[in-house]
């Protein structure tokens, strides 16, 4: 292979692994480190699922679930990494779904007259809706950024 065709190619090579190193949009908004605790009737709430939704349509939003004591690390592009800065609806759900049929469409068990499964809530339905949830958090760009949030019916 001539000089100039290796050259060449290494260029496309550094630049595929360049443009794939993290696999996240090109266009990130800077994040910082969130964590949240969730409790629902002085219990921790434990497998819930928290949002992060930034004000302003273009912003990614952010996801974490709660472990066995009600804490939640919130993710943006890549785990750990937090939400973006700034205010943020914050929303939260545990609900799941309940009997029904759990096949695929493509199963050969699937029964298309099966009945449908159910959701059970195990949060007011409030919390998991932007315009009834009422909680908010300011992402700063410095100190600390954990938000407590004490749920009741």
């Amino acid at each position: 292979m001539p000089a100039g065709n290796r050259l060449l190619l290494g260029f496309l090579l550094l630049g595929l692994v360049a443009g794939c190193s993290d696999g996240g949009p090109s266009n990130r908004k800077p994040t910082k480190k969130v964590t949240v605790t969730v409790s629902y009737k002085r219990a921790p709430l434990e497998d819930a699922i928290v949002t992060f939704i930034p004000e302003g349509g273009d912003v990614v939003p952010a996801y974490g679930k709660t472990d066995e004591q009600g804490k939640a690390k919130m993710k943006t592009y890549v785990e750990g990494d937090g939400a973006v800065v700034g205010t943020h609806k914050v929303l939260l759900d545990k609900s799941e779904s309940v009997g029904g049929q759990t096949l695929d469409v493509d199963s050969p068990q699937y029964n298309p007259n099966a009945p449908p499964a159910t959701v059970k809530y195990h949060l007011p339905q409030k919390y998991g809706n932007p315009a009834t949830a009422g909680l908010t958090a300011e992402v700063k760009e410095s100190g600390p950024n954990e938000f407590v949030f004490d749920l009741k019916d």
